[in-house]
Order: structure tokens, then sequence, then C-alpha cells
């Protein structure tokens, strides 16, 4: 039997991907936004929207009324005034669980999105944990952990589940977006050598947030979001000018212009941005040179694992932002441009076409290789897509479709690999003048449509 979840935040970056995950999972979806929300990423889902403030009690029974789960995901992340952290992530926690207790006192779980800024960075080398002491060093992080403490009251009435995100990114996200564009322009700023962070990709903080409400293991629990090791920030800045094909020139940011001379020109860029590249209450993070979290209690406890280490994470964003023309890179500009022309390369001896627009091109001639790949011979090299996550095999010669002996040949190939689960889909969405085909277990359907293999740890 379907249950009924509600879903605070749910129209934004985060909390969307949320809303697919659970509609994948065959759950009903309770959308809860404001009434000025921008509700983009829930346009065409089957999901209820319903409109209610964290501010307002008497909204948020109604809101709460006749649900099996809460997922509050909503909160501020960024403020000038400090005491709108307080105010939305302490303040609107506590009044949510207040009005479940009112109306759903016997709600099957309440899981709250809080931060790995409610624990602190890390201390020495060792990655830190769930048991370790928290240490927020931001008004945000001490707003989130003050809700947890909040939180903590209440469960031995509530079944109440945490889970502390760090950076998160991916599809929709904007934050991230300013760095993709710089440095496929040509710029990679950096700033201090060797920091390290956590991150995780959201599809993989939205799998995790499901697997927690149907665990009895996670109630009561906090739990890290963090299914990968940690990398440096170079390292994520390098694998973004991997997979958008740039070669940039690092811009090396000292700390002294970060603490000393951000604050004072931020006034001005705050006048003539729209959107500045962070607040200055951000800069405490920034500084910070250790923000590495263990995914190891979600792993071991609950058996989670991600589907999206760096390459194949960054890979998949950048190709989102493309799509969306969020992004553009070279190939896109010289297609735009009408500047592409069909040229003959040699490959092994035989002479084929060539398109240096096609990203397919670029993969399968520049070995432009952004994800994982199985397969490669004389024809044919086989990876993951980096939008479908499953096996994709392109052509090495830039024509529209394969020969019928290509395709019998293919099929060997993919049995030979994958087992007899697999079956073609030749409909070619995004790159219809390059023939690939990707191989599923299922048919190709929107990312919020249940499918067979879905939500598996």
């Amino acid at each position: 039997m379907s249950r009924t979840v509600l879903i605070t935040g749910a129209n934004g970056f985060v909390g969307s991907h949320i809303v697919d995950a659970l509609l994948r999972h065959g759950d009903n979806v309770r959308a809860m936004v404001r009434p000025t929300s921008n509700l983009r990423w829930l346009e065409e889902k089957p999901v209820e929207i319903v409109y209610g403030n964290l501010q307002d009690i008497e909204s948020l029974k109604k809101v709460v009324k006749g649900v099996d789960v809460v997922v509050h995901n909503a909160g501020v992340v960024s403020a000038e005034d400090k005491y709108h952290y307080y105010q939305h992530n302490t303040e609107g926690t506590h009044n949510l669980v207040k009005a479940v207790l009112e109306v759903a006192p016997k709600l099957k779980r309440f899981l709250f999105v809080s931060s790995q800024a409610a624990g602190g960075p890390t201390k020495g080398h060792e990655l830190r944990k769930e048991e370790d002491h928290p240490e927020p060093i931001t008004d945000y992080g001490k707003s989130k952990l003050l809700a947890e403490n909040w939180l903590k009251r209440y469960m031995d009435f509530l079944p109440i589940t945490i889970i502390r995100p760090p950076a998160v990114y991916g599809p929709r996200d904007d934050a991230f977006l300013i760095l993709f564009k710089m440095i496929e322009r040509g710029l990679n700023p950096l700033f201090g050598a060797g920091r390290m962070v956590s991150m995780v990709h959201v599809q993989d903080l939205a799998r995790q947030v499901v697997l927690q409400l149907e665990h009895d293991k996670a109630i009561g629990e906090i739990f890290y979001a963090s299914p990968f090791p940690p990398h440096q920030l170079e390292e994520f800045n390098n694998t973004i000018a991997k997979v958008v094909g740039s070669t940039p020139r690092r811009i090396v940011i000292p700390d002294i212009f970060l603490r000393a001379v951000y604050p004072l020109i931020y006034p001005a860029l705050n006048l003539f941005m729209k959107k500045p590249p962070f607040r200055v209450d951000k800069l405490p993070d920034m500084l910070t040179p250790r923000w590495t979290i263990s995914g190891d209690k979600a792993a071991e406890r609950l058996g989670f694992e991600g589907k999206f280490p760096l390459l194949a994470g960054v890979g998949q964003t950048a190709e989102w932002y493309r799509w969306k023309k969020w992004m553009t890179t070279r190939r896109d500009r010289l297609k735009a441009r009408g500047e592409a022309r069909m040229e003959t390369r040699m490959h092994n001896g035989h002479a084929r076409g060539y398109d240096p627009s096609c990203d397919l091109c670029g993969l399968a001639f520049d070995g432009e290789l952004k994800t994982t790949k199985h397969y490669e011979d004389d024809e044919f090299i086989i990876v993951d897509c980096l939008i479908c996550r499953v096996p994709m095999a392109v052509l090495k010669e830039h024509r529209a479709s394969f020969t019928e002996d290509e395709k019998k040949r293919l099929l060997t190939i993919f049995k030979d690999l994958f087992g007899d689960k697999h079956h073609p889909d030749f409909e070619q969405r995004r790159i219809p003048e390059h023939a690939h085909v990707h191989f599923r277990t299922t048919q190709h359907a929107p990312p919020w449509v249940r499918r067979t293999d879905d939500m598996k740890a």
C-alpha cells in the first residue's frame, strides 16, 4: 500500500530530486511550497501542491493532516541577517514537529535534512563521524544543530531520523554553475592549497533519504551522506575541466584576499551583481582546511552505495547544464555558429567521417572519456551514458545509423558483457546524427517514473 509523504522545500534543487526519488519509489507525494515559489522542477509530476509557512503553525497543521511520512527539507542556507537562520532552520523545524504531534501523532517517519555544517569541520586527518562531538563554526551550522537538538527531545514520541549532507552538486543546481562556466571559459579559480572536502551528487543524496525512510535501523539515528571518499578542491575543478574539454589557467586566490579584501568589496559586488559568488558569512567555511566526513555508517547499517563517483557525477552535471543551455562548450559554439565541417579522419588505416562539433566523435576519436568504459574495439566504444546511467554503445564513425550487421554484432557484445537482461533502445534522442544505442533493463522514462531496477542500494 502506497504511503503519503510530505516534503517541505519540494520545489528547490535538493527537494525536487527527493520528490523524484519518492515518486520512483511509488509514494504519493505532497509538496509543501510557498505561494511565491517557482514550481518549474515540479511541473508535469504527479504531486499534490500545498502551501505552508514554517512560521505559521495553523498552516502546518493543514499541511501535515493525513500524511504518513514527513521529509523536512526546507531551510535557509544563505542569509544577510543571521537571525533568519534560527528563525527558519531552528524555529521552523520546531513548529513543524509541534504541528505533527497535534495532527498526525501516529506518523510513520520524520526525516530531517540537516547539514554537515551542524557537525562542523574536520580536526586532524580523520574523517568526521556521526558520534563525534559537534562543533559548528557558522550561524547556519549552529541553527541546524539546534534543530537537531530539538528533534532529539521528541525521539520518544516520533520515529525521527536525520541526514547530514555535505556540499551537494548535480542537475538543477545553480550554485556550482558559475564555477563550471569559468573553467569552461579558461579560468580555474583555486583557493587553499590542499583543501579537502566531501561532496555528494544530489541523486545519491535523494536515494539515501528514501532508504533511511525504509530502514527501521535509521530511527533515532544521524547519518552523514557521503558515499565516496573526500577530494581536494583542485581535483573537483580538474574534473570539471576534463568533462567540458577545457585547459584552464590556474588562478590561485590567497587566503588573505578572502579574509581581508572580500568583506570590503562584497557590498559593491552585492550592488552590481545579480548574485555574488558567496556571502561574507560563508568565509569561515571556505577558510577551513578540511570538511571531510565518513559515509561508513550508512553503508554498514543501511547497505547504502552511491552511484555517482566524482567523474560520473561531474560529467552528468555538465551535460545537464548543456542540455538546458545554462552552459556551452567549444563544440556547442561550433555547432551554433555553423562552423562545424565534416572531416575525414584516419582510424586504424580506415578513412572515417568526423564532426568537430559532435560529442560522440570526441568520445570515439579523441578519447574524451567522461564516465566508465566497458569495451572498445575498432568499430565501437561502450561507456555508461552520463544522463541515463545505462551502458551506451557509440559507433566510431559520424553517421546517423548502424548497419544491420553492426546491430547484430552489438547485440552479441552486449550479451557477452551484461547478459540477457538488457535490450536495445535505438531511439537517438540527444545526438541523432551520430549512431549510438542504449542498452536498458527497463524502458526509457522520465526521472520521476518508477522503474523495476530503481531504489536498489
